[in-house]
């Protein structure tokens, strides 16, 4: 573990940094750590009694891995705030007080209009909190879920504020990670805030996350956090490009039951037309948020203030402006907008979509000089056979048939050299797909005979039973048969090995 002040190495056990001194863990802990589990009215009870004479405390408004949220008033200033307290059940340990406190000084430093600001931190009873200013009004995806589909204006005018926002962090060299449609706040003054940086992560720091560990919320990570990869920028522009996608469709662009199905169509599937949806897209607005889409990051936009001013080109006349402003405050006091809401087509999700296949590898050419006789091979047996069939033709008659054969009605020729219809193409098998999720993750699956290792994601397999087995060293395998339906999807689910009890 590292002190969350200095970035001295320390042990799990510490109770104060040998470097810098400061105190790892609240003296009376014993004494004063929340009691667990906490929930609901208990929850609220003891936050009540630890903050009093700080904070008078409202209720709970939302809850997540890396903090509760809770409605309160400062006491000196009156000021209504948002406190994100540690949750309980976490404990003071260093790494979540580390998490905790970055998070703070993160955001702390981050000065903008469209940014949630930060009061103060500290630490009560063993609880850390951090206060902030409480935005009046709604998020974004509650507003989607209640009016559907934006109007082209409204949607440039949230995709405007909500970049610039995401942009100065970027300058600052933040990069937020989780954005989504539920961490844009609407206020009742109109105004797109950015919320919620608890996995928020500066480019120079590199002490908390490291490749591998997959972070954010699966319906709008970017494929290189699907990866494992380090984010950047660029993941927070395909995050808000999805975020653009939901207002003008009214929904994501994937859609799938597990984290498995995400992880694989941000990583191969293309995003949906938007033009399936609503006619009235225009052309510029829709490659920007194509552009921003796409799967490589060096495909997305160099910077996110290049990103911007893309969006500020988009024709915005002040009437535009206006209208959106006002309707924005509408919606974010949850007042009735029912003349502006938009008509659109249900697009196909590809919630069942088969993950794209691997290009096979390209046949190796063989050199010239074993081409040529198997060239002059396959003459001599075509000329053969057409002589066995006509035997009384010349070569330039016959040649002469190949080149423009004589019509049916006036043929002289035997009923066996007359030109036949093609065979009918075989009808193509009936199938349907298979899911199946395993573990370990390095489980290997086996379905007649193919091979994948982990998860089998929507796997198209002729219909009727096939023979499934999971197996991995170490463990017990499993083996069963499945029984695939025609144009249906056979979730099989999760399977998890029990490790093998002779193993030592």
């Amino acid at each position: 573990m590292k002190c969350f002040r200095c970035g001295n190495e320390l042990a799990d056990s510490a109770r104060f940094c040998a470097n810098c001194g400061v105190r790892l863990s609240d003296p009376n802990d014993d004494t004063m750590r929340v009691p667990q589990p906490l929930d609901g009215d208990d929850l609220l009870e003891r936050m009540r009694v630890l903050f009093e004479g700080e904070f008078e405390i409202d209720g709970e408004i939302a809850r997540g891995g890396m903090g509760i949220v809770l409605k309160g008033r400062e006491k000196d200033l009156g000021r209504p705030v948002a406190l994100k307290i540690l949750p309980p059940e976490m404990g003071p340990s260093t790494r979540a007080v580390e998490r905790f406190r970055r998070e703070a000084l993160t955001i702390a430093d981050l000065d903008h209009r469209n940014i949630v600001p930060v009061y103060r931190m500290g630490q009560t009873g063993g609880v850390f909190y951090i206060a902030m200013k409480f935005v009046q009004g709604r998020s974004l995806d509650r507003i989607i879920t209640d009016q559907g589909a934006f109007t082209i204006p409204l949607a440039i005018h949230v995709l405007r504020q909500a970049t610039a926002g995401l942009a100065y962090a970027h300058l600052q060299k933040v990069v937020h990670r989780d954005v989504k449609s539920a961490n844009l706040l609407v206020g009742t003054d109109g105004r797109i805030m950015v919320s919620d940086f608890g996995v928020a992560l500066r480019t120079t720091d590199v002490t908390l996350t490291t490749d591998g560990a997959v972070i954010g919320t699966p319906p709008y990570m970017s494929p290189e956090q699907c990866s494992g990869f380090r984010a950047c920028p660029q993941s927070d522009q395909y995050a808000l490009g999805v975020v653009a996608f939901e207002m003008l469709a009214g929904t994501v662009p994937f859609a799938s039951e597990t984290v498995a199905g995400y992880i694989q169509h941000h990583l191969h599937s293309a995003p949906p037309d938007l033009r399936g949806a609503r006619e009235d897209i225009p052309d510029d607005l829709r490659a920007v948020i194509d552009r921003m889409l796409a799967k490589k990051p060096e495909d997305r936009y160099e910077s996110t203030d290049e990103l911007l001013a893309a969006v500020e080109r988009l024709p915005f006349p002040p009437s535009d402006r206006a209208q959106s402003s006002d309707l924005l405050r509408k919606l974010a006091r949850g007042e009735d907008t029912g003349e502006y809401k938009i008509r659109t087509t249900p697009i196909k999700i590809l919630t069942n979509a088969p993950t794209q296949p691997m290009a096979p590898s390209a046949p190796r050419r063989r050199p010239l000089r074993i081409a040529v006789p198997l060239v002059g091979a396959l003459a001599v047996a075509l000329t053969l056979l057409w002589a066995r069939g006509t035997p009384t033709a010349p070569a330039a008659d016959t040649a002469a048939v190949v080149v423009k054969p004589t019509p049916r009605r006036h043929s002289s020729a035997p009923a066996s050299t007359r030109t036949r219809p093609p065979d009918p193409p075989p009808a193509a098998p009936a199938t349907g797909l298979i899911r199946l999720l395993a573990e370990p993750a390095d489980a290997q699956i086996d379905i007649d005979g193919r091979h994948w290792t982990g998860s089998a994601f929507d796997v198209s397999l002729p219909v009727g039973a096939r023979h499934v087995q999971v197996h991995a060293p170490g463990y017990t395998a499993w083996d069963s048969t499945v029984t695939v339906t025609k144009g249906a999807t056979t979730v099989v689910g999760r399977v998890r090995l029990h490790p093998n009890s002779t193993t030592p």
